[in-house]
């Protein structure tokens, strides 16, 4: 073989070699790494100190743990924790309930209660003030006596008695039951009113107080 060719030849070897450790480096990088794992052994010595050793012990006699360590696992990244969310301080004071206006709400709300309980004693009274007088048909007709003559009453007759004496009987409208049923449900009416105007006082002094 010619000197010249011997001296291509020997280059071309030389850059193919070199190509061939370049990508075999290049290839081992790139891989994925394998997992490994790692085994131990583990016993307690005669003083009560654990040892750990890559053998096993060749002299001790007692008993030995073998233990198999995961490399992948130990030597995973530690997932980094939660991010806090900072919320604005705007926002805090907006759900931040108002203790003052609270109260005053809650004042109002019972005077209203008490307003509205004084108009109905108000009203219950009124009724029963204008309602005392019987009206026709809470009215009953019967005959009363009467020692001497009543020139305000009408369709009288005298009425002799077993002695000699006689009596004067005249027709007189006097209520019936009816007329006591509505008086009492008057009377209950402003009764429970004011149950409920004392209830609403007391509500409005402990709310405040």
């Amino acid at each position: 073989m010619p000197k010249g060719a011997e001296a291509r030849f020997a280059r071309a070897a030389c850059i193919a070699a070199a190509l061939l450790v370049a990508f075999d480096a290049c290839a081992q990088a790139t891989s994925p790494p394998q997992p490994q794992s790692r085994t131990l052994y583990r016993w307690t010595d005669d003083q009560g100190r654990v040892q750990y050793s890559d053998k096993p012990p060749t002299t001790f006699k007692g008993e030995v743990t073998k233990v198999e360590i995961d490399l992948e696992t130990n030597t995973r990244p530690v997932a980094p924790p939660p991010r806090q969310q900072v919320v604005p301080a705007d926002v805090l004071r907006d759900v931040t309930p108002d203790i003052a206006k609270q109260r005053r709400d809650r004042r109002a709300l019972l005077e209203q209660d008490v307003r509205a309980a004084e108009k109905k004693v108000a009203a219950a009274k009124a009724a029963l003030e204008g309602g005392g007088d019987p009206k026709d048909d809470e009215r009953n007709v019967v005959q009363r006596q009467f020692d001497r003559p009543d020139a305000t009453k009408s369709n009288c007759r005298v009425v002799a008695n077993p002695g000699g004496s006689s009596t004067l009987v005249c027709p007189a409208l006097v209520p019936n039951e009816v007329y006591y049923e509505r008086i009492k449900g008057l009377e209950d009416a402003l009764r429970q009113a004011q149950d409920e105007l004392d209830t609403a006082q007391q509500a409005y002094r402990r709310g405040t107080d």
